[in-house]
């Protein structure tokens, strides 16, 4: 007896009659659906329920309409989910930026409210599903393969255990949680590298996104109201956009303000999900920036297994950035656009045009979204293109792939459009070629008299200390140069105010022998990793039997690795653009390399398969130690704030309500044309909470502070009794000239942890 053959898809036999329904019609269907849910959700968005689902709604839904239209085949998108969340981010730029243009044209004064961003962002997926309409079945989503999807959820569970860890230590609770969850984090990725062939790709995509968000929540929920430096002056310009309902796109002098994931994207959000503008960027924008550890397994996956591919995008969560990147709202967004760029760009499955114009929208949405990470997408996609021309005279691959070219044209094209003459906000750049022009490119400025190369180049461009007084005398030589205006007090010289040092404290190191080697074995592996990454690319480049895609990623982390290195070597672009951030935007695809040379020794013999996963998950583990502070919180030394309510880290970048009620007070109060001075992180607060920016000066020293100047003194100046300053990449930490205030301007306000003082 025969079988009838069965159709996977509806479960009926293969010839079942005609007039069933194909799942192409279900889909449009259910799309229409989703936005008419959307439309009745939104009048009960003060409900945190409908918040939720609102959140989930405009991730998603208009991110999968945009796709169908563009006849992205269903299987691409389920083996590359990040897709949904970046097609999402473009229709609610374009949506959102429409209403904004021209909404005052038709007489809407503020159209970043409710019911405009809801039509407008409705009438686009409309607009996009209809066009949909025509689209091949391939394109529809393979929903059906999601089987237990209940089960596959429970690692989501993690990031709430992180969050609640963060919450606790926000109010001054210990850090057990924290720490369960840091831990919980380590078993769940070695477990899940272990049996990442029996899991499959679903579940390791939904091990990695919790793991993502769960490093990503432990830092973006501490503070009182934001944790970080960038994020502050990025919470301002929101904070203007949400109030007066309007973007205006000219933004001279003002990067910040001219990225629409700044400004429209999150007024979007707030506006139509009703969640508050802090929480979408402390919760909703780190539920994105998740997908790029996702994104880095999808692309790994189309030259490495899948366990490598899951190490691979472990060991890119693993980095210090991953998770500081929790203060820079904008970057969050643009590496998640970036790393499906990247992918878009090689992807096979999708038809030419549909593919040129997919990579063609991620790229303008990326130089709307931050624009260093549009330089050194630029910069990597440009140098790709003649590398791949002259490997292709020797080895099987294109002279010049399309996509590529187009992603080339879309970022630059539109970086130039955009930050010239749309917002006017490419003041960055020029200062950045007037520095070059003035001091070159300052090669490796920590290099110590007597030194060799290696350690020269170890020490880079990081940050190192510098004695108080040694940078009093600097930074006085510096104003009587560049500010000439200032006019300190004459007892600003006496010698009972001269500046001292106060090292910041760290707690004791309970077992050095464990805590030293722990901390060689990561920089140990560091600097293996780069060895094998750049090997790794050079092999995918010359190797007879590599594939066209291999070649390709093999020539863009060719590409990464020599930006890095001139990043590594040159202080003048390094403080353009910190390197440790354009790191993580590279291991995208260093990553890769890195697993594939791994792959490729594991598979040399089957004896060495063990040892070389072994060593891959010992790396991985140690790296996880010492970028979780994880170390520290069991041997002790050095913390974070991830772990602790102390730290460097805890004294630059967390913020108290009593210092934002004291910025808010000193914005009020300040007249403009009047000098304001806070020390390096102080500035904090006075970002997030006001617009002072012109006359705004970090140096606190008496010798720099100018005779009737506001200074405002953050928790760390009052409690603490410390100030900061950053001078060219020299970092002082020095006692807070409390005496030469107290005795010489007048105390205006106070709270008991922050205070200003005017004369």
């Amino acid at each position: 007896m025969s079988l009838k053959p069965i159709d996977r898809v509806s479960r009926r036999p293969a010839h079942a009659p005609r007039h069933a329904a194909p799942p192409i019609r279900k889909e449009p269907a259910l799309y229409a659906g989703s936005l008419a849910l959307v439309a009745l959700l939104v009048p009960f968005h003060a409900l945190w329920a409908a918040q939720v689902l609102l959140i989930l709604l405009l991730l998603t839904v208009p991110g999968l309409i945009l796709l169908r239209a563009l006849r992205v085949p269903g299987r691409v998108v389920s083996s590359f989910p990040a897709y949904i969340p970046c097609g999402s981010i473009i229709m609610l730029f374009g949506s959102g930026f429409l209403v904004d243009v021209l909404g005052p044209l038709t007489g809407v004064a503020a159209p970043l409210r409710t019911a405009p961003l809801l039509i407008g962002l409705e009438f686009a997926c409309l607009v996009m599903l209809a066009a949909s309409l025509s689209a091949p079945p391939d394109v529809a989503i393979p929903w059906r393969s999601l089987s237990r999807p209940a089960r596959l959820a429970w690692p989501l569970i993690l990031p709430l255990v992180a969050g609640a860890g963060a919450l606790r230590l926000n109010n001054g609770f210990g850090n057990t949680i924290a720490v369960i969850a840091i831990c919980a984090l380590i078993a769940l990725l070695v477990t899940a590298a272990a049996v990442a062939v029996r899991l499959g790709r679903t579940a390791l995509t939904v091990v990695l996104y919790a793991a993502g968000l769960s490093m990503t929540w432990s830092d973006s929920l501490r503070g009182s109201p934001l944790y970080g430096f960038d994020i502050a002056t990025e919470y301002q310009r929101l904070q203007q956009a949400v109030a007066t309902g309007v973007w205006h796109p000219a933004h001279p002098n003002d990067a910040y303000g001219a990225m629409l994931s700044l400004t429209v994207m999150p007024a979007s959000l707030h506006a139509l999900s009703g969640v508050s503008a802090l929480l979408v960027f402390k919760i909703v924008y780190p539920m994105v920036y998740a997908f790029f550890p996702v994104a880095i397994f999808g692309l790994a996956n189309k030259v490495l297994s899948c366990r490598w591919s899951f190490i691979a995008a472990a060991f890119t969560i693993g980095q210090y950035a991953f998770s500081e990147l929790a203060g820079f709202a904008r970057q969050q967004i643009a590496l998640v656009l970036f790393a499906a760029l990247v992918t878009a760009m090689l992807e096979t499955a999708i038809r030419r045009r549909w593919q040129w114009a997919l990579v063609a929208l991620l790229g303008v949405a990326t130089a709307l979204s931050h624009y260093s990470t549009t330089y050194v997408a630029i910069t990597v996609i440009g140098l790709m293109l003649p590398l791949q021309y002259v490997t292709s005279w020797f080895r099987k691959v294109p002279r010049v792939t399309g996509a590529v070219a187009v992603a080339f044209i879309a970022t630059l094209g539109s970086a130039v459009i955009w930050y010239g003459p749309v917002t006017h906000s490419d003041s960055h750049v020029l200062a950045v070629v007037q520095t070059v022009q003035a001091q070159g490119l300052d090669l490796l400025p920590n290099r110590l008299p007597g030194g060799n190369l290696i350690t020269d180049y170890l020490q880079g461009n990081t940050r190192t200390a510098i004695p108080a007084q040694k940078y009093a005398q600097d930074i006085k030589a510096s104003y009587a140069v560049n500010h000439p205006f200032i006019k300190p007090l004459r007892a600003a010289a006496l010698p009972r105010y001269t500046l001292r040092d106060s090292p910041i404290p760290e707690p004791r190191i309970k077992w050095h022998l464990v805590y030293n080697l722990l901390d060689l074995s990561f920089l140990l592996i560091e600097q293996l990793a780069n060895v094998l990454t750049a090997l790794g690319a050079i092999l995918l480049i010359i190797r007879r039997k590599t594939t066209v895609i291999a070649r390709q990623i093999g020539l863009l982390t060719l590409a990464v690795t020599m930006l890095l290195t001139v990043l590594r070597f040159s202080g003048t672009l390094a403080i353009a653009y910190g390197q440790e951030r354009a790191q993580i935007q590279g291991f995208a695809l260093l990553a890769v390399a890195l697993c594939w040379v791994l792959q490729g020794v594991a598979d040399i013999r089957k004896s060495w398969r063990s040892p070389t996963y072994l060593l891959a998950v010992g790396g991985l583990i140690i790296a996880f130690l010492n970028t979780t502070y994880l170390m520290s919180a069991i041997f002790g030394g050095q913390t974070s704030v991830n772990l602790a309510n102390s730290g460097p880290a805890y004294e630059y970048f967390y913020t108290t309500a009593p210092e934002m009620a004291a910025a808010y007070w000193l914005g009020s109060n300040v007249q403009p044309g009047q000098l304001v001075y806070a020390d390096e992180y102080a500035q904090v607060p006075l970002a997030a909470a006001t617009e002072i920016s012109q006359g705004l000066f970090a140096d606190l020293t008496p010798q720099t502070i100018n005779q009737d100047a506001w200074v405002y003194a953050s928790r760390t100046n009052v409690i603490d009794k410390r100030a900061f300053a950053l001078y060219n990449e020299h970092l002082a930490t020095y006692v807070f000239p409390a005496a030469y205030l107290s005795n010489n301007y007048d105390l205006v306000y106070t709270d008991g942890s922050s205070e200003v003082f005017h004369r």
